[in-house]
């Protein structure tokens, strides 16, 4: 072990042994042939007993582990073996990062606080650590009605509270993809009353550090008023909103994340395909009223599946987003759906996370043919022709043009000729 691995492992063993480590993170795996993409580990109470949950992630699975602290120790000593070129830890005291080079040797940066917080493990039968903690008075969460001047979250808004932190864990959780060496750039379509553009500024600039650039667009001039207000008043500085709508927006420079949170119908398919145009490295999208593939499949192809209203409508709707998933994952993104909040709250709980991934050796930015030929031949079994976000991705790549900034601009490859037919599965 190298001097620099051996001062992030005493970091580690510091903070775990006073019962402030809050997480860990590894990422970028060394070997891309590895199936390991990602592990977070943080500490939880289970059954009285304080543990650490190690979250072992692949590009369709996650594996959870509870480790006792000399276990979890012992793990982290392997995964610092050069399995992976990133590596986090956040504490009570600070925060450490490692980045180890092609030389092998490892790059520390380390940031302080000078006041330690209380460090309180997570609890699986306790109250939830958020990102955003409650009973500790946050200024937007006040000026937009989910806490009191207290920091007290108001019951009826408690659902809103949980959803906005779930969101930032999914930022939390790909903040590796996003820039570091400038401020990062972000479009927020149809922000709304922009609970998440507010929180998704609070966690980059007040919680993680970084710079950035946050547009919220949303058609209604009067949200918009109000949300510029509420930015005046609490002089939040990147943040800006802007009335306007997907379709023909134009930005000064191409977003390194865009989010669309139910954005109605086809109005996602429009946010996903125009952030491939832009090259966005991550997307965030909330889809809402599928009902395009409803519209246009006809007959009754899936009996008795599709042969009640409710479950076609249903099925339509995990079909079209899982159609789209598949069509960023061709488009050069690393797609997964995940569920946004729970269920009881409402049946819209499913999130599309999309990361762009450097081109294979099978693919050249935005050209997979097996999984162009997978959505065919489902449309096809479906008497579907191809839906909005397909036909859009097709012309994209089909043009060959491309919007990145210079940064993000890659090759682009045409896409092969595919029939409109919903009948051919070629």
């Amino acid at each position: 072990m190298s001097e620099q691995d051996h001062e992030f492992y005493q970091f580690l063993q510091d903070s775990v042994t006073s019962g402030g480590l809050r997480r860990v993170v590894f990422s970028g795996p060394a070997n891309t042939a590895d199936a390991i993409i990602r592990v977070d580990g943080r500490p939880v109470t289970l059954r009285g007993e304080v543990l650490y949950q190690f979250a072992s992630r692949t590009t369709t699975q996650e594996f959870h582990a509870n480790r006792h602290a000399e276990q979890a120790l012992s793990e982290c000593r392997q995964l610092l073996d050069g399995r992976f070129r990133n590596v986090r830890a956040e504490a009570v005291t600070g925060q450490l990062e490692a980045t180890l080079a092609k030389s092998g040797r490892w790059t520390l940066r380390r940031t302080m606080v000078k006041t330690p917080a209380t460090s309180v493990p997570e609890s699986h039968n306790a109250t939830r650590n958020y990102l955003i903690p409650e009973g500790i008075p946050c200024p937007f969460l006040i000026h937009t009605g989910v806490m009191n001047a207290s920091g007290t979250v108001r019951a009826s808004q408690f659902r809103k509270f949980r959803q906005i932190n779930r969101f930032l864990e999914f930022i939390q959780d790909i903040v590796d993809a996003l820039p570091e060496d400038r401020p990062i750039e972000v479009v927020d379509f149809g922000c709304g009353k922009s609970y998440l553009t507010f929180a998704t500024h609070y966690l980059l600039t007040q919680v993680l550090k970084k710079p950035c650039r946050i547009l919220g667009l949303d058609r209604r001039t009067d949200v918009v008023a109000t949300c510029t207000a509420i930015r005046d008043t609490l002089h939040l500085e990147g943040l800006s909103f802007a009335t306007g709508e997907i379709a023909g927006f134009r930005p000064d420079t191409c977003p390194d994340m865009v989010i669309s949170l139910h954005a109605c119908d086809t109005a996602t398919d429009d946010a996903l395909a125009q952030s491939v145009q832009w090259g966005a490295r991550v997307i965030l999208a909330v889809p809402c009223c599928q009902h395009e593939m409803h519209q246009l499949m006809t007959g009754n192809p899936l009996p008795p599946l599709t042969s009640f209203g409710i479950t076609r409508e249903r099925f339509c709707t995990l079909a079209t987003d899982s159609m789209r998933a598949s069509l960023m994952a061709a488009a050069g993104y690393q797609s997964q759906i995940l569920e946004f909040i729970d269920m009881e709250h409402t049946p819209k709980n499913l999130l599309l996370r999309c990361v762009r991934r450097a081109a294979g050796p099978e693919e050249s930015r935005g050209l997979v043919p097996s999984r162009l030929q997978e959505i065919q031949h489902f449309r096809s079994g479906l008497n579907l022709p191809p839906l909005t976000l397909e036909r859009k991705l097709r012309e994209h790549f089909s043009s060959g043009e491309s919007q990145t900034t210079p940064d993000t601009r890659d090759q682009i490859t045409p896409l092969p000729s595919l029939s409109d037919s919903a009948g051919d599965a070629s």
